[in-house]
Order: structure tokens, then C-alpha cells, then sequence
């Protein structure tokens, strides 16, 4: 096996010298190494699949283009197999780090070599009509594209790409790289994500440790309750749950070392489990720590008998300290049950106290209470680093320090590392410069080698194909809230979720969102909102340097690498219109985003257009642009397009219709266009379409467009119908329609929506529901808002075994909802503002999937409810369920009620309504 490169501080030094004049890196001396790495595995696979996918296909190139594809396949299948180690070395050795750096590079010229292939055989497609004969229409659409001159430039532009890559192979020698197929077989060097873990002890100073009584107050409540636990198990769990750097161990430790906790259990064992859940590890270690008998060379067998002989009939306490679920080594269900299976022999009462980052760490070891940590308020914060940064009362000598401290602890956010570790920098530090400089600079670049690389476990431990998606986040400023649905749509632009052709993007996009929540990395707001701790955006830039140009952090050299770049008010919204210069030399942007609001110039526009031919994202929306140019068309590599929220554009030049990899198009609160292209049936890719039109009728191609899966409708005024070519767009998977005054009817036949599962509607007073005769089968979210109907449609019903979510507001005319005893997956039931609906509907209380139902400004029907209730019949319907009633009326419910939503649903629940509202302005 290869040993590890170790480099002393001379040596370290001149590593940084030598790359700090190379022109990929611009980074100061001060940033940490361990923090300073590049990540190439995760494009490389991407690319790896589209060349396997493309040789697949058998097309032929001219100039011998097809051969070279088949060479860089090779290439680059070779330097895939050692990845994994040197972006575990390059931790050690940073020249490895600018080797990962210059192969990324050529990985995203591959990728988009690949994509101008696609791209030309969706053209030919387009233009070979079903009987094999060319459309003339179509061949003059793209007459540019000349099949010899594309066959030439493509056979040379893959050869240098190629050399380059077999010059980037050549150099991997110098770093004496294993190939997965070795590191598999290497039993005795276990696949870590944390080499340089921590290890853990139960010892703490109870005395140091400040704002924690509280937590640790409840922990004990649940910890001393020997009834928490099942009749049929004599062991439960209690999970500690946070970010990294909040005190799980320390607060762990305080619950270990209270006296009563001594007292109440026979035995106490504390073991750091770390990313590595091997159970013959964690035998051994808990049977030393309880005081059995050494386990040394035994059989794994053996080492179970001694570990339960040890335990047998005992009340103990088990911490289990940093666990995680890191891919084939963390925890998993069936590695808990063997271990919890192992533990049951203690006595009744016996309690487990795990910590760990992860939500889903909680849910695998099925805690029987979850205790999620919170940053420390301010003052405990104030007072943590005061602490730490003064002598004992020295801290009243320096009134102007400690103003400049209080800004330097609202950075950390509330997570005590954070705190503890800048106030031990600046221990007996009184110079003002130096912490006026903590103050303003941000976290990736103080230079401190405790705080980031803590939470950099977290992005360590993540799957690959979350990598590159946290990675994007650097682009927004700090406390920016996301909108999750934005979010997923710039995440598919950019090839990032790991789906297939016809999978629910959009689905699978949210699930990722919930997968960083559970992690901790996201915060889950209300809705669809989503924010992330300032110190996990410090983070995010630390790992998304050099490839991001972002407002937080600007490269000095190195352009030609920046791939994604964030503008602020204050770069582009001057008295001139003009392009920031850092912008002109980065020549292969995929994105350029304004996250701010603003008004962007019309300069701005066009030279994004003209000058960045690799752009997968262009949002323009808010722009004062009176034409779009026709040159938008050029932009072949373009996935999304944003033009909403624009009032002077009347026409789109029918060239934006060339745009066949094009997967979302916003034309939203577009309120002076006129029409839609008459050619968007060619932009075969669209998964995603949100119009607003002055048009009566829809154009008949749309019905070409079979891969949409969300259609979104908005104050298209003149609107009158539906038309029937809806119904050839079986992918569809959420229709929401908004403010169409003079919309009189769905499609007739909504049954052919066979993938059809939310949909909405709101503001649309003269659409007749009626009108429809078979509606979807497959809703799972009906929401209906500003409606004059006085029953819902019957159609409903055919949709009964699906269903689980529905929302009424605003429908003044509604005096009853159907019976819902068919309904058997219903969950929630949402009404607002329904002044004329006078019970709940019946069947409602039977339903044993139900969730919450939620009542607003509904005066009849609330007193109702009231009455129904208290009815026998509904008694357990009102102990399961979350019940919320506004105006507040007496249920006898309990805040803490368990029929309430867990983390699981903060997403998947959506308040579809108001997200429409929130996108239509």
C-alpha cells in the first residue's frame, strides 16, 4: 500500500508558493489546507455515463472523432479508478488537490463536447419528418448547423481535449494512487470519510460549560422516565440531534456525569463511534467498557456471549457518540437491530444516548425521543465568549473590544465551537486591528483549523451526487432564503440530481433538499423555504472555491476555471450600464445568477447572450428588455431560461424555439406578450413550462411536448379554454392555473393525465369544473381557491384511492365537500374562508391515514366542528390528528399532540396555494 505524502511546514510552504503562481489557485496562505480540496469524482461519473451512453448509440463521426471519444473513454475510465484516493490524500498533499483542480476542468469541456453531440442529434431528429424525408422548414430553421464543418471542428476539439487528458494521466504517477479495486480488497485499512476524526471521551467541566441547563434538563426528564420504554424491548434510545459544532458531545457529557444518572443506572459506557458502525468494533468496545472480560483475538461469537454475560440483567447507560450513516461503513438498520438485539438483555430501563448530525441516524436506531439542538441565544453566546477570549474580570478594561466581540458572536450563529474558538484566538489579543479583522472577514478565510473543517465532516460524509449541489448554495449571498422549488431548478439545469429521462426532477430535487435537512447543513422554514446557517455558507464557499465566483468571494486569477458566478447590486446597477470586469474573464460561464432584486440593464443581457456560449442557466426575469435578441437561439447548452416578471415584451423572436436541450422556460408575469412561438412544439426537452399569454387558445403544438412534467399558467387574461392538446402530455405531473378571468373549461377528458398528481387552481371564477366529464386518476393534491362552485366535482372521485391532500379557500359559494369515506389515503384537509360550509364532510373521522385538518375564518363551519368533536364517534379522530382552528376554539388539544407532521413531511405537505402566490407575485 502507498503511504500517505506528509508534508512538513518548509515543505508545506513551498507547496503553497508553487501553487499560489500557477493560474488555478488564488487562495491566501492563511486558508486551511484540510479545507482547500477539489472534488472531481462526481462529474467524472457524469460524464463517464454520457460517453457510455453515447458510444451506446453507434453514431458515427467524421475525422475520426468517434475513435477519439472511445480513447478519452478509456482515459478517463482509468483515472476514475483512483478518485476515491486522491481525494482522500489530497488532504496531505495539495498538489494533488491542483491535479483533481486542471482534471475538472478538462471533465467540463468533455461534458460539453457531449452536450453539442446531443444536441445535434435532436436536430436531426427535428428534421427527419416520420417517413424519413427532410423538412425543408426545419433544415432552413437550423441551416448553420453544416454536417462537415461540425464534423471537422468536433473530430480536433475532442483530440486536444483528450491530449490533455492523457497528460493529466501521466502526471497521476507522481501521487502513487490505489484504484478502488485495491482499496475494496485492503481489509486492513477500513474506508474512512474521517481520517483525522476526533475521539471523544465522557470527561467535561461542568462549570465552563454555559447555556445548556435546559437541554440538558429535558434529556434527563426522558433519560430517568423508566416507563419511556416498549413493553416488549428492555433498552430505548435517545437521539441528540444538530449541526456540527452545537455541543451534542458536551451536552451528552453533562447528562453522563450528573449524579442522579450515577445513581439510577448500574452501568455507564461512553463510546465514539465516528462514521465507522463496525459491530465487532463496538462489541469489544462496550464490553471493555462495562468491565468484562478482555476481548482480544476471539471469534466474533464469543465476543457477543461476553458482552451480553457482561450486561445481562443490568440497568445501564450506553452513549454512542458521533454516529453516522457515511455510505457501506456508517449505521444502517440491519447493523442497529444486531446490536440493539445484542443490548436487550439489560434490564427494564436501560437507556442508549446517541449523537449524531443526521435526522435519519434517529429514525434507524427508532428513537423513542429526539431532542433537536438549537444554537445558544445571544447573551449565553456573549458570555461563552467572554469567557474565552478575556482573563477573569479583565473583560470591563476593554468596553470597545467586547462592542466589536458582540458582532463577531452574531456571526457564529449561535454554535458554540464557533464562539469558544474565535474568543480563544483572541486571548489576550487587545490589539483593535486584530479584532476588527475577525469581525469582517468570514470564516473560510481567518484561517482557523477548528471551526470549518468540524462541519466539513458533514459535507465529507455527504453522497457524491449532493457534493456539486451544496457546492452551487456559495453562489447565493448569507441569509438568503431559498425557494426549494428555484433551488431544484437550477440543481437539474446543471445536470446535478441523479435521475433518468422520464423520473419526477422536480420530486427528486426536493427529496435532495430533505436529504440536506436531515443532515443538518439545511433549515426547513414554512413552505417551501429554505436557509442555511451562516457558518455552513462559510463552508460552502470553502469547498466551492475556484470553480465559483461568487458575491462572498472573488477569485484573483484563475478565470478560465470559474464555471458559475453570482452578481450583486452593487457589481452591475451603476449610473452606466457595463459588465463587471471579473465577468469578461471567465469565458466558459454556465451560470450567471442576480440572486438580489433589482432591475437588470439591457447591456447586461446582451453580452450574456453574445459572449457565454456554455450557459446552462440565463435569468433574466425583471428585466426592462423591449426585444429579446434573436441571437438567444445560439445558446444551444441552455436548460433553463428565466424572462418573467417582464412588461414591454410583446413578441419572442422564433428563434428561442432552437433551444431543443432547453428543460425550463419562464415566461411568467410576461403580461404584455402577445403569444407563444409558434414553433415551442420543437423544444422536445421542456420538463418545465410557466406561461403567461394574451392569447384565446393554446397553439395546437404544444401537444409535442411529451416530457413536460409541470405547466403553469398565469394571468392569461383572454384564455377561454384548455384545449384538448393537454391531453397528449402524459408526463405531466402538476397543472396549477392562476388568475385566467375568462377561463370557461379544463380539458374534457382529464382521465388520459395519467401522471397527473397536483392540481391546482386559483382565481379562475367562470371555469365550469363541471364541464370535465372523467378527471385523473392518479391526484394526490387537489387545492381550489376564489371559486363560485357550490359542490366539488364528482370527477374528484376518481382519484379516491389516491388522494391525500386537499385545500378549499375562498370559495364563498361552497356549501359541502363530498363524502370522503372513499378517500382512504387522505391525510389533510385544508379550508379557508369558506363562509357558507356548514359541517365537515362526512366519512372524514373513518379515515384511518388521516393527519391534520386545518380550519380558517370558517365561522359556521367551526361551530360545527366544535359539536362533531365532542361526538363519540369522533374522539379518536381528535386525539390522532393535529387539529388547528382559527379563530381559536377549545379542543382539548395538546400542543404536543403525535398526530402532528414530523420532519419527514416538512416539505412533501406543501401549502400548494400559497407557493402560487408567492410565484405569481
Amino acid at each position: 500500500m502507498a503511504v500517505l505524502i506528509h508534508l512538513t511546514i518548509e515543505q508545506n510552504n513551498r507547496v503553497w508558493d508553487q501553487l499560489l503562481h500557477t493560474k488555478y489557485y488564488s487562495v491566501s496562505r492563511n486558508t486551511s489546507l484540510s479545507l482547500f480540496m477539489e472534488f472531481a469524482t462526481s462529474i467524472a461519473e457524469n460524464v463517464l455515463g454520457r460517453l457510455a451512453s453515447y458510444a451506446s448509440q453507434k453514431i458515427s463521426l467524421a475525422w475520426g472523432a468517434q475513435l477519439e471519444l472511445t480513447k478519452l473513454n478509456k482515459t478517463l475510465s482509468t483515472i476514475n479508478l483512483v478518485l476515491q484516493d486522491a481525494e482522500k490524500k489530497q488532504v496531505k498533499n495539495p498538489l494533488i488537490t491542483h491535479w483533481l483542480g486542471k482534471l475538472k476542468d478538462v471533465c467540463y469541456d468533455v461534458d460539453d463536447v457531449l452536450d453539442e453531440l446531443e444536441f445535434r442529434k435532436l436536430r436531426k431528429k427535428l428534421l427527419v419528418n416520420n417517413h424519413g424525408i427532410v423538412k425543408g422548414k426545419v433544415r432552413q430553421f437550423f441551416s448553420r448547423w453544416n454536417p462537415i464543418v461540425f464534423n471537422f471542428k468536433m473530430g480536433h476539439k475532442v483530440k486536444e481535449i483528450r491530449e490533455r487528458l492523457v497528460q493529466i494521466d501521466n502526471e497521476k504517477r507522481e501521487f502513487s494512487l490505489i484504484q478502488v479495486a485495491q482499496l475494496a480488497e485492503d481489509h486492513c485499512a477500513p474506508r474512512r470519510v474521517h481520517d483525522d476524526r476526533r475521539i471523544t471521551t465522557s470527561t467535561v467541566e461542568a462549570s465552563s460549560v454555559i447555556g445548556r441547563e435546559g437541554d440538558k434538563q429535558q434529556i434527563l426528564k426522558h433519560l430517568l422516565n423508566d416507563t419511556d420504554f416498549s413493553s416488549e424491548e428492555n433498552v430505548s434510545v435517545i437521539s441528540i440531534v444538530g449541526l456540527g459544532g452545537l455541543g451534542k458531545t458536551t451536552l451528552a457529557k453533562l447528562v453522563y456525569n450528573e449524579s442522579m444518572v450515577k445513581e439510577n443506572f448500574e452501568k455507564r459506557m461512553w463510546i465514539c463511534v465516528s462514521d465507522n458502525f463496525d459491530i465487532q468494533t463496538l462489541v469489544r468496545g462496550i464490553t471493555s467498557a462495562a468491565g468484562g472480560p478482555k476481548c482480544e483475538d476471539e471469534s466474533l461469537d464469543i465476543m457477543e456471549t461476553m458482552l451480553q454475560d457482561t450486561l445481562r440483567s443490568k440497568k445501564f447507560l450506553l452513549v454512542l457518540d458521533d454516529v453516522w450513516d457515511t455510505e457501506l461503513i456508517g449505521v444502517t438498520r440491519e447493523k442497529w437491530i444486531v446490536l440493539k438485539t445484542l443490548l436487550n438483555v439489560g434490564a427494564n430501563g436501560s437507556k442508549i444516548i446517541v449523537t449524531t448530525r443526521n435526522n435519519q441516524v434517529a429514525s434507524i436506531v427508532n428513537s423513542s425521543y429526539k431532542h433537536p439542538l438549537e444554537g445558544l441565544p445571544h447573551e449565553d453566546s456573549m458570555s461563552l465568549f467572554i469567557q474565552r477570549a478575556f482573563k477573569k474580570g479583565e473583560e470591563h478594561r476593554y468596553p470597545h473590544l467586547i462592542e466589536i466581540g458582540r458582532d463577531i458572536v452574531k456571526k457564529c450563529g449561535g454554535v458554540p465551537l464557533a464562539v469558544a474558538t474565535l474568543g480563544s484566538m483572541l486571548y489576550l489579543n487587545t490589539e483593535r486591528h486584530k479584532w476588527e479583522s475577525v469581525r469582517d472577514n468570514d470564516m473560510w478565510s481567518i484561517g482557523n483549523d477548528n471551526i470549518l473543517p468540524a462541519l466539513k465532516l458533514s459535507y465529507d460524509a455527504l453522497p457524491q451526487h449532493l457534493k456539486p449541489c451544496f457546492a452551487f448554495c456559495s453562489l447565493f449571498p448569507k441569509d438568503y432564503i431559498f425557494n426549494s422549488e428555484d433551488l431544484v431548478s437550477l440543481w437539474t439545469a446543471q445536470g446535478y440530481l441523479k435521475c433518468k429521462k422520464n423520473e419526477d426532477f422536480e420530486q427528486i430535487g426536493i427529496n435532495y433538499v430533505r436529504e440536506f435537512s436531515f443532515r443538518s447543513l439545511f433549515q426547513i422554514k414554512l413552505e417551501m423555504k429554505t436557509d442555511i446557517h451562516d457558518l455552513v455558507h462559510d463552508l460552502a464557499i470553502s469547498v466551492a472555491q475556484v470553480e465559483y465566483s461568487t458575491v462572498n468571494s472573488r477569485p484573483s486569477s484563475g478565470f478560465d476555471m470559474v464555471r458559475h458566478v453570482s452578481v450583486s447590486k452593487k457589481d452591475l446597477f451603476g449610473e452606466e450600464a457595463k459588465m463587471p470586469d471579473f465577468i469578461f474573464k471567465s469565458t466558459k460561464l454556465r451560470t450567471c445568477l442576480i440572486p438580489e432584486d433589482g432591475e437588470i440593464n439591457q447591456y447586461f443581457v446582451k453580452t450574456c447572450i453574445s459572449r457565454f456560449k456554455y450557459m446552462r442557466v440565463l435569468d433574466i426575469s425583471g428585466s426592462p428588455l423591449e426585444e429579446l435578441p434573436s441571437s438567444i437561439g445560439s445558446l444551444f447548452h441552455l436548460r433553463l431560461l428565466d424572462l418573467s416578471s417582464n412588461d414591454k415584451i410583446k413578441r419572442l423572436p422564433n428563434s428561442i424555439c432552437q433551444l431543443l436541450k432547453l428543460e425550463s422556460l419562464i415566461l411568467g408575469r410576461c403580461t404584455a406578450l402577445e403569444e407563444i412561438p409558434k414553433d415551442i412544439g420543437n423544444m422536445i426537452n421542456l420538463r418545465s413550462l410557466w406561461i403567461t399569454t394574451q392569447q384565446t387558445y393554446l397553439p395546437k403544438e404544444i401537444r409535442h411536448l411529451t416530457l413536460l412534467q409541470s405547466f403553469y399558467f398565469s394571468d392569461c387574461v383572454n384564455l377561454k379554454s384548455l384545449s384538448v392538446e393537454i391531453q397528449f402530455l402524459t408526463n405531466l405531473r402538476r397543472l396549477w392555473i392562476y388568475s385566467c378571468a375568462n377561463l370557461e373549461s379544463l380539458p374534457p377528458n382529464m382521465k388520459l393525465l395519467t401522471a397527473l398528481h397536483t392540481l391546482i387552481i386559483d382565481e379562475c371564477e367562470k371555469l365550469d369544473l363541471m364541464k370535465t366529464t372523467e378527471g385523473p386518476q392518479g391526484l394526490r393534491s387537489f387545492v381550489l381557491r376564489k371559486s363560485d362552485l357550490e359542490v366539488l366535482p364528482p370527477w374528484l372521485e376518481d382519484s379516491a384511492k389516491v388522494l391525500q391532500s386537499i385545500e378549499l379557500a375562498d370559495c364563498d359559494n361552497l356549501t359541502e365537500i363530498l363524502e370522503l369515506q372513499k378517500f382512504t389515503f387522505l391525510e389533510q384537509l385544508r379550508i379557508d374562508y369558506c363562509s357558507n360550509l356548514l359541517a365537515l364532510p362526512e366519512g372524514l373521522h373513518c379515515l384511518s391515514e388521516f393527519r391534520e385538518l386545518e380550519i380558517n375564518n370558517c365561522p359556521k363551519l367551526s361551530e360545527s366542528c366544535k359539536r362533531q368533536l365532542k361526538g363519540q364517534d369522533w374522539s379518536k379522530f381528535a386525539r390522532e390528528a393535529k387539529i388547528t382552528i382559527y379563530p381559536d376554539m377549545d379542543t382539548d388539544e395538546d400542543d404536543d399532540d403525535e398526530g402532528a407532521f414530523d420532519d419527514h413531511n416538512a416539505i412533501s405537505t406543501d401549502r400548494y396555494s400559497d407557493q402560487l402566490q408567492q410565484k405569481c407575485g
